[in-house]
């Protein structure tokens, strides 16, 4: 369900001195909310774009933007991204 799980991912982040990711993808409220919960463990910035994620129905979309990820992640969307990153 995370993407830490049987990865390299916490290796290579440390190796490039990287502290934040940009977290999204499907299953918002399984894959995304896991991903976040465990970066976010680990030390990480966790920032995930709501309306670059998905899942199953809409309830549950909101029910893990909305209360999940509120303590573990910076919730926001694309364009704040990428307006950051310009």
């Amino acid at each position: 369900m995370s993407a830490w799980e049987t990865s390299r991912l916490e290796a290579y982040l440390h190796h490039g001195q990287r502290d934040t990711i940009i977290n999204c993808g499907s299953w918002t409220n399984m894959s995304v909310e896991h991903t976040a919960r465990t970066g976010a463990d680990k030390g990480f910035h966790m920032i995930v774009p709501e309306d670059a994620c998905s899942t199953m129905n809409a309830d549950w979309h909101r029910a893990s933007i909305n209360y999940a990820m509120q303590n573990v992640a910076s919730v926001t969307t694309v364009d704040a991204v990428i307006a950051a990153l310009v």
